[in-house]
């Protein structure tokens, strides 16, 4: 059996979905993270309530990313912003879109996001 084995280093949005994504492929995967928990930064995003992302059609997300847009292209081939708010969804996440088709949870809570994709990992 070739298993990889992978270390992701920050255990923050971006350390646990490469986490995640990594053990979906097949990898056994250590995540490392040197605050006391996963996502502390995403506590602060939306002041406190998590944007998550935003709800427009990916043409429009991606006019928007000033520098070099096509540098995406092959991220969000793999999880756009309608994949992002899917995952957060099944993993019971409700979600809400505000003025300027920001995504937040119902819930209001940082906390809400945090915990399912820690629920995500888990189920990984």
């Amino acid at each position: 059996m070739n298993l990889k084995q992978i270390i992701v280093i920050g255990g923050g949005a971006a350390g646990m979905m490469a986490a995640l994504f990594a053990a979906r492929s097949g990898a056994k995967v250590l995540l490392l993270e040197r605050n006391e928990k996963l996502g502390k930064k995403l506590y602060i995003t939306g002041k406190g309530r998590c944007n998550a992302t935003n709800a427009v059609e990916m043409e429009q997300f991606q006019r928007n990313i000033f520098r070099n847009p096509r540098f995406m292209y092959a991220s969000f081939a793999q999880l756009d912003n309608r994949g992002l708010m899917e995952l957060l969804e099944k993993q019971g996440v409700p979600l809400k879109v505000e003025r300027g088709n920001r995504v937040f949870p119902v819930s209001d809570k940082a906390s809400d996001v945090i915990a399912a994709l820690r629920r995500a990992l888990e189920d990984a």
